[in-house]
């Protein structure tokens, strides 16, 4: 009886110990495994594929971006939502998305501003009206919109509702310019200056529309330098000052 309970006592202990190295070996292997899934040389991010239209962010501006993560390049503990940032910090991207691919691949596709005008001379104005920090050069050949920082949204709606009006007859816009009261200006292509004020602009658009033609066939065109349409029943035309009167 004594002989057989020491066997069992015997059993159990070995048991225990079986247990608990099984514990530890699963452990052991638990942090080697991580270890190995978070170490960079393990599984490294080496390659990358960028789509997008690529006009201003190349490869190399990427790659710069990644540069930074150093250590971290690994497919399992890359940070996708700090590298996506960093992108998207940069003037020229509207949107960046990024995805891995196994098994060491990491897929960006970034969507560039859609520039529309220049802004203040200082900057640029994406297509929703929000200034983006590059400052315009001379090759660009953007609308000129001036106007208070917090009206670019504003200043832009109204420059394609004045334009759609304008543009079936041939007159571009070149500037406009809108001041704190929402009082506009604007410069078509051919030098003449439009001053609309802060109400029916639209109506003061028509009106100007509906009398150039009569005040192209009267006068030299080359000779006006500013319409007001500001008038409830008309418009005035300022003149230019000729090189006579100069001298």
């Amino acid at each position: 009886m004594w002989q057989k309970l020491k066997q069992i006592k015997i059993s159990k202990w070995v048991s225990f110990f079986v247990f608990v190295l099984l514990i530890y070996t699963l452990q052991d292997g638990f942090f080697k495994l991580k270890h190995w899934l978070t170490d960079e040389k393990s599984l490294p991010l080496t390659g990358l594929m960028l789509t997008g239209n690529g006009e201003h962010i190349t490869e190399d501006v990427v790659r710069a971006v990644l540069a930074k993560q150093k250590d971290k390049l690994n497919f399992f503990t890359l940070k996708i939502s700090e590298i996506q940032k960093q992108l998207e910090d940069k003037p020229w991207v509207y949107s960046a998305s990024i995805r891995k691919h196994w098994p060491d691949t990491l897929k960006i596709h970034i969507v560039e501003q859609i520039i529309v005008a220049s802004w203040n001379d200082k900057a640029l104005l994406n297509r929703f009206g929000e200034i983006i920090d590059v400052v315009p050069t001379e090759q660009d050949k953007f609308i000129a919109l001036s106007g208070d920082d917090a009206q670019s949204e504003d200043v832009l709606n109204t420059y394609l509702q004045l334009n759609q009006l304008l543009e079936p007859s041939h007159y571009r816009i070149a500037a406009l310019y809108s001041d704190k009261r929402n009082a506009t200006e604007l410069v078509l292509k051919n030098g003449i200056s439009l001053n609309l004020g802060k109400e029916q602009k639209l109506e003061r658009i028509q009106m100007f529309l509906n009398a150039f033609p009569r005040i192209a066939q009267k006068y030299d065109i080359n000779t006006i330098k500013y319409v007001d349409l500001r008038y409830d029943t008309g418009l005035a035309i300022g003149w230019k000052e000729s090189e006579k009167n100069k001298k």
